[in-house]
Order: structure tokens, then sequence, then C-alpha cells
């Protein structure tokens, strides 16, 4: 959600988020994705999806091989997402003769300007991920929130009281 915040921020015209649960995808719809798919129950390929720009966010490999291959040539994957291996598959001949420029990021080094800047004039909105609010005793129940509950999207911690 926040990944597709920044796409349109930084001047894409239309954006595909795709998830396996609708309370994700409504968020994702209010927020102005240009679709949002479901990929539980219609696939990338089904739906006719191709993208110049991947951004995978999830870490699940299944998603990675998928959205590699919506890739338009000569486009741009992006891991951002990590899975629980260390290693994982990809497409390797569909990238190669596509010609797609396979990229990972972690940890976002030097970035914290431009999200402070984003978040303070609005071209982002936090607030609309937030779903639930936990006080500081509550952090273990916060963490695990979203796995229990596709609706709990971005549980908030906050030091001083729910």
């Amino acid at each position: 959600l926040l990944a597709m915040q920044v796409a349109f921020a930084q001047g894409a015209t239309e954006v595909t988020l795709t998830d396996v649960a609708d309370e994700r995808l409504e968020i994702a719809r209010r927020l102005g994705a240009t679709r949002a798919l479901n990929v539980a129950e219609e696939t990338l390929e089904d739906a006719g999806i191709e993208a110049d720009v991947l951004i995978e966010c999830s870490g699940n490999e299944r998603a990675l091989g998928d959205g590699v291959r919506c890739v338009r040539p000569a486009g741009v994957a992006v891991v951002v997402g990590m899975g629980p291996n260390e290693e994982t598959s990809v497409p390797l001949a569909f990238i190669q003769t596509s010609e797609i420029i396979l990229t990972g990021t972690f940890r976002y080094a030097n970035t914290y300007p431009t999200a402070i800047d984003l978040a303070a004039t609005g071209k982002v909105d936090l607030d609309a991920m937030v779903t639930s609010h936990y006080g500081l005793p509550e952090t273990e129940e916060a963490l695990q929130a979203s796995g229990k509950d596709p609706a709990n999207v971005k549980p908030m911690v906050i030091p001083n009281g729910a």
C-alpha cells in the first residue's frame, strides 16, 4: 500500500495492486489504485496484467514469479519483500529473453528525508493504512495482529497508551 502511494507520488500514472486479502484491496482502492486484484481469485495472467515496473513487496515466491512474468520487455522488477528462505527461484529464461532488469532493495539507505517529505506534504496517507492501535504492553499482540487477521493491515503501537 505504501509502495503504491510512493509510485504515484513519483509520477506513476497507473498502479495495479495485488493481494489475497480483500480488506487490503479495499484500502488500495480508497488510496487510488487503478486496479486492485485479488490473486487468490484471479491470476495476473488471466487478468491480462502487464507492467513496466514490478515492485514485489510480499516476499512470496509465487508472487515474485508470477509478477516477473507480467513485466513487459525491457521492464524493471524490484524485489522489496523478503521471504522466509535465503534463496528463491525466479523465471530466469523469461527475465533474459525479455531483457528485464531485476534488482533488490534493503533497508532503504538515505531515504528518510524523502519519506518524511512524502508524509509531511500529504503525498502518502499513512493514517489510511493504520487499522488498529495498541499500547506498549501489547506490542507482541500488535506484531502478530496482521498475521492473525488480514483486515488488520497496519497495527500501530502507541508507547503512552492506545
